[in-house]
């Protein structure tokens, strides 16, 4: 499982090397300071943040300005970072932060870290991450009340992301979450073309997301040297799948009908790059099933 280490080094006053900010800028119009920048010092050099969201006590006193572009919008490139390397979050800014918080998702929108806390001086991303593309939101806080008592404190925020990738193979990786409707949920079909015969059990329903896009979904059912497969089809390829699958889904199989009979049910789940994870060995997923006779 891919995990989030915090360290802490030095506190970054401007970029040690190349590069320029991001094109994308905060609308000029709002009446709000100069807002603080970010950037990530990689081996390769400084990658400047494109801005995300801000919420900032306007310049002559008063309320908030708020704006937020779209999550990832402004990421459109993914520079490489070695696998457990520390790296060095740039903030400049008038003063240094209160606090500062970092959001980890796979490119394909999975929560790796939501809101770990890092030190405001000198922050430090140290990256646990099995390999892939991800996307991470910085999100740095100010305080605009010093002296206030903690439950009455109030905060500037601005927030900048990045897209870092950590190369090696990619390995399928499903998260699955069902319902939990209890009582007999085992699983009798009455056919072989049964909606049930890809449902986690007789009951419930489930909801997986990939971190590759699914391209197709096997079903073998298995009986010593009696066996059956179907191969669905998922077009387009989608990073999130239900089950059972849809009863218009596009299948094709490689057997006679099976007799009656318990089975071993096996559903594995195919990317387009042609890896797998099989979903019959995750808890939610029944193993048998029972073919009735016709």
């Amino acid at each position: 499982m891919a995990a989030l280490l915090v360290t802490a080094t030095a506190f970054a006053c401007g970029p040690a090397s190349g590069g320029q900010p991001a094109e994308r800028e905060w609308p000029g119009a709002w009446p709000v300071p100069p807002l603080p920048v970010m950037w990530l010092e990689l081996r390769s050099g400084s990658i400047w943040g494109s801005p995300s969201s801000y919420c900032w006590r306007v310049k002559d006193g008063g309320g908030r300005v708020c704006h937020e572009y779209e999550f990832w919008s402004g990421i459109d490139d993914y520079p490489e970072a070695a696998p457990g390397k520390q790296i060095p979050i740039g903030i400049e800014s008038e003063t240094t932060p209160d606090r500062v918080f970092v959001q980890v998702f796979t490119r394909h929108g999975n929560l790796m870290a939501d809101f770990v806390q890092l030190a405001p001086t000198y922050p430090v991303l140290d990256l646990g991450l099995d390999p892939g593309d991800y996307n991470i939101r910085v999100i740095g806080q100010w305080q605009d009340n010093p002296g206030a008592a903690y439950v009455d404190r109030r905060y500037n925020d601005v927030a900048y992301e990045f897209g870092l990738r950590v190369p090696g193979v990619i390995q399928l990786i499903a998260e699955c979450t069902s319902t939990l409707i209890g009582g007999d949920i085992s699983i009798s079909l009455g056919s072989l073309n049964d909606p049930l015969r890809t449902a986690p059990d007789s009951a419930n329903h489930a909801g997986c997301r990939f971190n590759k896009p699914i391209a197709r979904v096997s079903l073998t059912l298995d009986k010593g040297a009696q066996s059956y497969t179907e191969l669905f089809h998922i077009d387009p390829p989608s990073l999130s799948i239900g089950f059972p699958l849809p009863a218009e889904s596009v299948s094709e199989t490689s057997a006679d009908p099976l007799p009656p009979g318990e089975y071993t049910r096996r559903i594995v789940a195919l990317s387009d790059d042609g890896d797998e994870v099989e979903m019959t060995t995750m808890g939610a997923f029944l193993a048998t099933v029972t073919l009735a006779a016709s």
